[in-house]
């Protein structure tokens, strides 16, 4: 069977074709877009969107102030964040969470963590049952930052 000149131009110019294709999408940048932020934003080509959780029984609960306030200090170092990220959380758990005052306020935020005050006087629940069987509460958060 001969190959003709003609297939072996429509070959050609299919990988011509797929390969512009394929650089146009390369050259659209970044699937992150950050609008505005804490910091300047003028690195779009390093945006980045990095998310965690300080785990069902693994969240390691402080005192503050009294029985019914605690904080947690939340580490996103593996994120690689050279400027201070916009950051969104969330109290997942089991249960009473729902009553907890404080559950989407961020504090301290750097490139490499920030704190989570919650008051959960309205919960009922002893420091200690939070992360424990009863509550499993935990911090879900996404943060949005530059990597360079």
């Amino acid at each position: 069977m001969k190959i003709t000149a003609a297939f072996l131009l429509l070959v050609v110019l299919v990988g011509i074709l797929t390969n512009s294709i394929e650089a146009k999408k390369r050259k659209r940048g970044p699937k992150v877009k950050i609008v505005s932020g804490e910091e300047d934003n003028s690195k779009q080509k390093c945006a980045m969107v990095c998310s965690g959780t300080t785990g069902r029984t693994e969240t390691a609960y402080k005192d503050y102030s009294d029985k019914t306030n605690v904080y947690v200090d939340v580490d996103m170092s593996t994120c690689g964040f050279k400027k201070i990220p916009n950051v969104v959380i969330s109290v997942e758990g089991s249960s009473n969470h729902w009553m907890a005052l404080g559950t989407s306020s961020v504090y301290n935020t750097t490139p490499k963590s920030f704190r989570v005050y919650l008051n959960n006087g309205n919960a009922k629940a002893a420091k200690g049952s939070l992360n424990q069987e009863n509550y499993k509460w935990n911090i879900e958060w996404v943060a949005v930052g530059f990597t360079c």
